[in-house]
């Protein structure tokens, strides 16, 4: 029984790889010539719901989400697509490991280890790229489950929010210095957490 269970996972591993590998050249070839249309967007959905495996891994789960929920409006806006194109764009530079689960940035960022997200009555600054929807639609989510946001690290503030589509230099950045702002508070004293863009989705 072991070894038949260690067979299965193996496979399901070997699969879960090709399909990842497989979506990092169907982004490829959809962006080969800088544009991405309607009827490409369209097709990205329904490839991403046969292979439903993907969506077993973050990011792979939010980017399946992001795509469906775009594909599914009639008239995709502008805003949409651009950001449906940055994120297939940073994926193929390497968010992706053979996997399917990002490249471990976001492990090697000060997140902390939390039992629970509250939304509601609680602060928040977003920083870095995220997945789930730019910052503004992230602000808003946040917002209309009775939450407050905050556009810099303000004493009282209690998540500082990171992307999941965070740059190997970081700490060069200016969301860098967010971090670096949000730590200082942190070793005065602050009750301040800091957290992943997948920890924040778990607890929408």
């Amino acid at each position: 029984m072991g070894n038949s269970f260690a067979r299965r996972v193996a496979t399901e591993s070997r699969l879960l790889r090709r399909s990842c590998e497989a979506l990092l050249g169907l982004y490829s070839g959809l962006l080969a010539d800088g544009e991405l249309n309607d009827a490409e967007i369209r097709f990205l959905d329904a490839w991403l719901a046969e292979h439903g495996e993907i969506a077993t891994t973050w990011p792979g789960e939010a980017i399946a989400a992001k795509v469906h929920e775009i594909a599914r409006h009639k008239k995709i806006s502008e805003e949409e697509r651009a950001h449906l194109k940055s994120i297939m764009a940073d994926t193929i530079g390497g968010t992706l490991q053979e996997s399917g689960a990002t490249s471990g940035v976001a492990t090697k960022l000060p997140l902390d280890h939390v039992e629970r997200i509250e939304i509601k009555g609680r602060s928040f600054c977003f920083t870095g790229e995220f997945l789930y929807g730019t910052r503004k639609f992230c602000e808003s989510t946040v917002e209309a489950r009775g939450g407050a946001t905050a556009s810099s690290i303000v004493v009282d503030l209690d998540y500082l929010v990171i992307g999941t589509l965070v740059s190997h230099d970081w700490a060069h950045t200016s969301f860098g210095r967010k971090i670096e702002k949000a730590m200082d508070y942190k070793s005065k004293g602050r009750a301040l957490s800091i957290v992943s863009e997948e920890q924040w989705v778990q607890f929408l």
